[in-house]
């Protein structure tokens, strides 16, 4: 009879760059916590090629505990790591957590209660009643977090959305649109995309690292960025397309007056023609914008044909930001006073313009656009 080994319920992931000196107190701390609680559970290590020694360590480790190192050579970063893990393993429950022991192992087992209780998402969270951040933190690092927490806000109600420490059940992600993050917060990227509701968040006591250094930068910090901007686009796809829009028609207006006064006043060009170069370079800043980060799926379209129809768009745009302030001066008394008021309009009604000819004609229809797309 062929004996087949059971699967443990649950998988611990830990991805690795650097964190060979945590590896032994952090596998203790686990699998005490586990073992007390009478969990059977595995710990993943998914290292980044570090070359630190955290192969021989968690040689060693094996030979006391279930552990499993994964040694990635082509992908880098946090977030791809623990899909990597994710792939790689094939246990019920999930829990992630960083190497640096911030996190608490010991309350391993009690997000897995809550999942086991019908939860789709636990967290451990800093900022909820009960929990807590290391007294060394100083103001500049409280407040990045806070930021960061409040630019999330409108994907998810949690208190603590920037946590590395959370939890889910395997089956959660069947439902999951295909997960393409990128930085380090792949726990907001599960959050949103397997759109868990029943999300539980516990209090834990957050510890500063005492070995090693952080990974974080201004470079992981500008993904973060990034990352959020493709989240608000697979939860709000067409809100956030048009206030991509209306951003990048702002920075176009700023643009416009640049180069009118510049060449009006500096070149001493007359400012008809001036302002008609003017409009040309803003109207193909915008473009280029739009192709790139508003319309992500205009950029298999050829450019130069693209760029002339935006110009036309933008043309037909302007045409009817002026028109209707002309029509509301002349014809409607309360605007012949107002004339602010009527300037403001005719710009919505243009860009109303300008944005549905640049969805319909100028880029691909909205419904043929990814929704969720990893641009």
């Amino acid at each position: 009879m062929v004996n087949v080994r059971r699967c443990p319920e649950l998988v611990v992931l830990v991805p690795t760059y650097h964190e060979v000196d945590n590896l032994p107190e952090l596998a203790r701390r686990v699998f005490s916590a586990v073992s007390k609680a009478g969990i059977e559970a595995e710990l993943f290590i998914i290292d980044d090629d570090t070359q630190d020694g955290t192969e021989g360590v968690c040689k060693q480790l094996e030979r006391e505990y279930p552990i499993r190192l994964i040694t990635r050579t082509v992908e880098r970063g946090l977030a791809t790591a623990v899909l990597h893990g994710i792939r790689e393993s094939t246990h019920e429950y999930v829990i992630v957590m960083d190497a640096d022991l911030s996190h608490p192992p010991e309350d391993i087992p009690r997000i897995l209660e809550l999942l086991k209780g019908g939860a789709d998402f636990v967290v451990g969270s800093r900022y909820v009643k009960g929990g807590s951040t290391d007294a060394k933190w100083g103001v500049f690092r409280w407040l990045n977090s806070k930021v960061a927490t409040l630019l999330a806000r409108g994907l998810t109600s949690l208190k603590d959305p920037m946590a590395g420490f959370f939890g889910f059940p395997r089956s959660i992600l069947n439902e999951a649109t295909q997960l393409v993050p990128i930085g380090y917060k792949i726990g907001l990227e599960i959050l949103v995309k397997a759109k868990c509701r029943r999300v539980v968040e516990i209090p834990i006591a957050f510890a500063d690292r005492v070995k090693g250094e952080s990974k974080l930068s201004l470079k992981q910090q500008l993904l973060y960025l990034q990352h959020l901007r493709r989240l608000y686009r697979f939860r709000f796809p067409q809100a956030a397309e048009i206030i991509q829009f209306s951003a990048v028609g702002s920075s176009g207006v700023i643009v416009d007056l640049f180069f009118f006064l510049s060449l009006t006043y500096v070149a001493r060009i007359d400012h008809q023609l001036a302002r008609a170069i003017s409009f040309v370079i803003a109207a193909s800043w915008n473009w280029f914008l739009n192709r790139w980060f508003t319309f992500v799926a205009g950029r298999d379209k050829q450019w130069g044909k693209q760029w002339l129809q935006f110009l036309i768009a933008a043309s037909v745009g302007f045409g009817v930001n002026w028109g209707s302030y002309k029509l509301l001066t002349d014809h409607v008394p309360y605007f012949t006073e107002y004339h602010l008021v009527a300037f403001f309009m005719g710009i919505l009604l243009g860009m109303g313009s300008n944005y549905t000819l640049c969805r319909w004609f100028v880029f691909r229809p909205f419904d043929e656009t990814i929704r969720g797309s990893g641009t």
